[in-house]
């Protein structure tokens, strides 16, 4: 009977364990798409509010700029802030993961972007 309980106990701890490192992964996935997502969305706003956020064709640059933050020049939100909160160096990759030009505009790509297309 205890050879049976420790052989249990063996094999839950290596379930436990692949299902923490699962859990993670999606996790930081789900993290690196809001972030594309929250990037796509604020220089959209930003641009519409005439604030000068997009560096063309340098998504890290453009991500840079959000993160620095810029004010709008016109329309409704002349003089709005448009500023992204801090993000480390791991997320900005992450996010960029995620994001592709489009028409010279930052575009959210749910299935990610290839390695080496990334950010273009």
């Amino acid at each position: 009977m205890l050879i049976v309980v420790a052989i249990i106990g063996a094999l839950s701890a290596v379930v436990i364990s692949f299902y923490g490192r699962y859990h993670r992964d999606v996790v930081l996935r789900v993290r690196d798409q809001r972030n594309a997502q929250e990037i796509t969305s604020l220089t959209m706003g930003a641009n519409a509010a005439g604030a000068e956020v997009i560096a063309p064709d340098d998504m890290e640059q453009t991500i840079l700029n959000l993160i620095e933050g810029r004010n709008g020049k016109v329309g409704a939100f002349k003089g709005h802030h448009f500023g992204l909160s801090k993000l480390t160096a791991e997320e900005i990759a992450g996010a960029m993961r995620y994001l592709r030009w489009h028409a010279g505009f930052p575009s959210y790509v749910p299935e990610g972007v290839p390695a080496v297309d990334a950010g273009n």
